[in-house]
């Protein structure tokens, strides 16, 4: 019965994220299902530290040991950031600033990193609660 119910919540929060970002030409983020693939890195404790108040555009696992991860800040300057997964430290780091309509579809398309936080942590809590 437990397991049930934890993944009826884990549906209900995909469900919920779904119909928060959705709109009619538009469906779930590929951002959030970066952060659900990722969710190890996620949920650590000051992961990206001094971004919580940034958007997360994009989420790629580069290898075992890195991923990589766009973020767009409220000015909208985009950074390139590439982390060693087990020390959180940052091993590349690029910044620049895009086009007005880049900037405004790469916002669009974000989702905010104190969200995908909290995102991650609840999934891997309801994870955990599952087995």
């Amino acid at each position: 019965m437990k397991r049930f119910c934890a993944v009826l919540l884990l549906c209900v929060m995909l469900f919920w994220a779904v119909t928060a970002f959705a709109r009619e030409e538009v469906a779930l983020p590929s951002v959030v299902e970066g952060v659900f693939r990722n969710l190890d890195f996620f949920v650590r404790p000051w992961v990206l530290w001094g971004y919580e108040n940034c958007f997360l555009y994009d989420v790629n696992r580069l290898n075992r040991e890195r991923i990589g991860v766009c973020i767009i800040s409220p000015p909208g300057f985009e950074f390139k950031l590439v982390y060693d997964v087990n020390t959180l430290e940052v091993l590349y780091c690029d910044m620049s600033i895009p086009e007005k309509s880049k900037r405004e579809a790469m916002k669009r398309e974000s989702i905010s990193v104190a969200d995908a936080v909290k995102l991650a942590k609840s999934a891997m809590k309801t994870s955990k609660g599952m087995h």
